[in-house]
């Protein structure tokens, strides 16, 4: 992985700016933080002052849709949790999916188990033990270049320490956007209602497009605990972890249309 190498990269600069021995006490120190930070931050409860577990009882539709997409992914099913907000949001952490209220305000029910089928598609490829570790990933190979920079007597090991950072962050970004298509690729797998995926990303974005220019946080549909409400009219598609819905649409109906042409051939 691209990421792995120019984590080494910038550990072999670091050895070099510190020396070897120093080198490695700091890259060990910074890893042993990385991974207490993981281990950390699976281990955080969701307050139960504004989220709600749901079971078969509270909502057997969607307990039971969910309970099956996980069945078709081969994963044990996840627990599933209503934030109470108002802003439609979904994203899943370790082996939980979280919806917001907001999503029933907006879609169907087919449309919120497609929501949920992306979230079983995060958890099936891992990512929700990945993202934790590349996004605090990102904060040690930062402290690896700002102590390279402020120590290095040679500025051209400064420039290339800081050349590897910046090459990672959008290496990284790159990887999450190439995730969430990843991601949308199990769901339209899984998925009792396939293209239900297409018609609830067009809802976030005409739910997104009605509240441009009034201050209302917007919709998103991420895979990280942490995550915080974007501003899209500040964000940049080069700065974004995510795909724009149109990306995400596009490509969700040409696999939907190479699924077709696959059953036509059959």
């Amino acid at each position: 992985m691209m990421l792995i190498l120019l984590l080494l990269i910038q550990i072999t600069i670091l050895m070099k700016t510190l020396g070897v021995l120093n080198g490695l006490v700091v890259t060990t120190i910074l890893l042993i933080g990385l991974i207490l930070l993981c281990r950390f931050s699976l281990k955080m409860k969701l307050p139960k002052s504004r989220y709600s577990r749901i079971t078969w009882e509270d909502m057997p539709w969607l307990y039971d849709g969910i309970a099956r997409m996980a069945n078709r992914a081969r994963i044990q099913t996840p627990t599933i949790y209503i934030e109470d907000n108002p802003i439609p949001i979904a994203y899943s952490f370790q082996n939980s999916i979280v919806l917001s209220a907001g999503l029933f305000e907006i879609l169907d029910r087919d449309e919120i188990l497609a929501v949920a089928a992306h979230e079983i598609g995060h958890i099936k490829n891992g990512d929700t033990f990945l993202f934790p570790l590349l996004r605090y990933g990102k904060y040690v190979m930062g402290i690896m270049t700002l102590i390279t920079v402020f120590i290095a007597k040679n500025s051209l090991t400064s420039l290339i320490s800081v050349g590897v950072f910046l090459t990672y962050m959008v290496t990284l970004l790159r990887f999450l956007r190439k995730r969430e298509f990843k991601a949308d690729r199990i769901a339209l797998q899984i998925a009792e209602v396939p293209y239900a995926l297409k018609t609830a990303l067009e809802e976030l974005k005409f739910y997104e497009e009605s509240m441009l220019g009034k201050d209302t946080p917007l919709p998103t549909i991420q895979p990280s605990l942490d995550r915080k409400e974007n501003n899209y009219n500040q964000q940049t598609i080069l700065f974004s972890t995510h795909p724009t819905y149109e990306e995400r649409i596009a490509k969700i109906m040409s696999i939907v249309d190479m699924y077709r042409r696959l059953e036509l051939l059959k």
